[in-house]
């Protein structure tokens, strides 16, 4: 366990050996999650998508909020369900990218208060979509007091006699994160996960190269060092790098997007997991590639489709069937998905085992291999 710390301890040293080097990890996440976090628009238009309307109120005041909701917002694309069994299928079979439910006591409410709340639930399948459907509806159904406050004034007229509120009803559109839930929010998580990978990937190209290069793995093939603590140490102390800079970057966007915290611990687990598991791989490819330069451009040539065929900017849902298949052999898929669901969803570790098992495996896998290889390091030098 001693080699395990040692190792672990000098690549920290290594990876924040000067200022300017802890000037940057602190730097870089903000400064990215800042310019990411800017860039998306703030509303899409859903017209493509298919959502569900429930309605769990049976007054009369559901009845007008229906026939507004499908006059303002052209009922081709909606359709009303009748129970929450067919709405929950729905909605996790992908039949559904999102759902307007009209909660219980909804008429009430704007009897006795003058105002109401619709709910918005998203589709487990792809929130994305999810997203930007609630993004557009919210600005659609802003005008929905309006047409209630002239329901209003035309019965007012049928029945003087009745108490009915004129003014319009203040509307609140809740999603899963509250009435303020926008692109950015399902972003963030995604982003944080991203950071967290590409900072390791400029750090680790040259974990092993280096040493190579400048005689310090001989030192360390002929010394009493067990070489698997040492490769493990390594990939410790880059998964704790991964940790820091996508903490920080979530960090970043609670305070500027108020976003991005709601589940610290669940999504800094998901994040050192994710690390832990690319960090495997890089070693790896740092201990069978001869030069720096090499380890490097491979590093990065394996992160960059990443980027796009992880579902951070397209629904992998949306991709073509052979993107989907790729998708799935990189650890920034299941790590953005699951920091997402867990964000803004609020899910448990249970509800993202599909993500949580396949990122794990990964991490096994990758980790063992790399201890493997690096324990048969005078073999790998034989054949370069």
């Amino acid at each position: 366990m001693g080699d395990l710390l040692r190792a672990f301890i000098n690549e920290i040293k290594i990876i924040y050996r000067s200022k300017s080097m802890i000037f940057l990890t602190v730097v870089v996440p903000i400064v990215l999650m800042l310019t990411l976090g800017y860039i998306f628009p703030s509303m899409i238009n859903p017209k493509n998508y298919k959502i569900a309307v429930y309605n769990e109120d049976n007054g009369e005041y559901s009845k007008v909020i229906l026939s507004l909701v499908y006059g303002m917002l052209k009922g081709d694309n909606f359709k009303l369900v009748s129970d929450s069994v067919e709405l929950n299928k729905g909605l996790d079979d992908g039949s559904f990218d999102g759902a307007i439910v009209i909660p219980k006591g909804f008429s009430q409410d704007i009897t006795d208060s003058n105002k109401f709340t619709l709910d918005f639930i998203p589709s487990t399948v792809n929130i994305q979509t999810s997203v930007v459907i609630y993004q557009a509806l919210n600005s659609v159904l802003s005008e929905i007091g309006n047409g209630v406050m002239v329901y209003n004034i035309l019965e007012l007229y049928k029945k003087p006699a009745n108490r009915i509120p004129i003014g319009p009803p203040r509307m609140s559109f809740e999603g899963p994160s509250g009435s303020n839930m926008n692109f950015v929010d399902f972003m963030i998580p995604g982003i944080a996960a991203l950071i967290a990978i590409a900072s390791i990937a400029i750090t680790l190209s040259s974990s092993v190269s280096y040493e190579r290069e400048y005689g310090i793995l001989n030192g360390i093939i002929v010394s009493k060092v067990n070489r698997s603590f040492h490769a493990l140490g390594k990939i410790l102390a880059y998964t704790f790098d991964g940790v820091i800079k996508g903490g920080i970057a979530l960090l970043t966007a609670q305070l500027y997007f108020s976003s991005g915290f709601t589940t610290p611990l669940r999504s800094l687990l998901l994040i050192a997991l994710g690390s832990f598991a690319f960090a495997g791989f890089g070693i790896i490819i740092s201990t069978l590639s001869p030069s720096q330069k090499i380890s490097g451009a491979i590093i990065i040539g394996y992160v960059i489709p990443s980027i796009f065929l992880s579902g951070l900017f397209i629904p992998v849902q949306q991709m073509p069937r052979i993107a989907q298949i790729f998708s799935k052999i990189f650890p920034l898929t299941f790590m953005a998905d699951s920091m997402q669901r867990v964000s803004i969803l609020n899910y448990s570790f249970f509800q993202v085992s599909q993500d949580i098992i396949p990122l794990a495996i990964y991490a096994v896998i990758a980790t063992s291999i790399a201890l493997l290889l690096f324990s048969k390091i005078e073999k790998v030098e034989e054949i370069s």
